[in-house]
């Protein structure tokens, strides 16, 4: 499903003290499996998420997803790929204040409407127990009902990969479990999913497959 072949991600990489935000990631994510990123802020993990969603470029190295590398993608074929491949839940939401729940979920929907466009807004609010809010603005939602609108429409074009970057770190412990119960769901559902977290809340799930520490942009072998 995702294959990382020797990834590197340097900044200012031709002046004397580079950052090497990713140094050497070799990591296999199988169909359908839960795999956990665990590291302190700064630690490489969701620039490596980044990479995965073709948000940015690895300075080198290769990731192929379903068979295909997506690294050398243009930046119209990236977001294709995202589109139709990706559903990303951001730490900060990014959320369209001015919009109500329903709109915000159908922003990946709008340039290519598919026929069934109702029906997928619908299945995924309701996914993400969300839909008794649909006709409310997002800036009158609470942090967790906002997540629940970002999980919705991460999953509104039902991607194969869900990567999720820091999605507990503005949750209290309640919304925190919410959120676990939806994992749980897209899990067995097929979805392949990959989260990026310091929060202990995963550590003994039992349907997480794998943890992985991340440290100085080095996965701890």
């Amino acid at each position: 499903m995702i294959k990382i072949i020797n990834l590197y991600k340097t900044y200012d990489q031709h002046k004397p003290h580079e950052f090497v935000a990713l140094n050497d990631i070799n990591l296999h994510i199988k169909p359908n499996e839960l795999v956990v990123l665990k590291g302190v802020s700064g630690s490489g993990k969701s620039t490596l998420l980044g990479a995965i969603a073709s948000f940015t470029k690895p300075t080198s190295g290769d990731i192929i997803c379903q068979g295909k590398s997506t690294i050398k993608l243009p930046d119209r074929h990236s977001s294709v790929f995202r589109q139709h491949r990706v559903g990303f839940v951001f730490q900060a939401f990014n959320l369209i204040d001015g919009l109500n729940v329903w709109d915000n979920v159908a922003v990946p929907l709008v340039l290519n409407p598919p026929s069934d466009m109702d029906d997928k807004i619908t299945k995924a609010l309701k996914l993400a127990n969300i839909y008794d809010k649909k006709a409310q603005k997002s800036s009158n939602l609470s942090g967790g009902e906002k997540q629940r609108v970002a999980i919705a429409r991460a999953i509104v074009n039902d991607p194969d990969i869900i990567l999720a970057d820091e999605p507990t770190a503005n949750l209290d412990k309640a919304n925190s479990q919410i959120f676990v119960d939806i994992l749980r769901q897209l899990k067995n559902m097929g979805k392949t999913i990959v989260i990026a977290t310091h929060d202990n809340i995963f550590d003994d799930l039992d349907f997480v497959d794998r943890h992985i520490d991340i440290a100085d942009g080095k996965i701890d072998s």
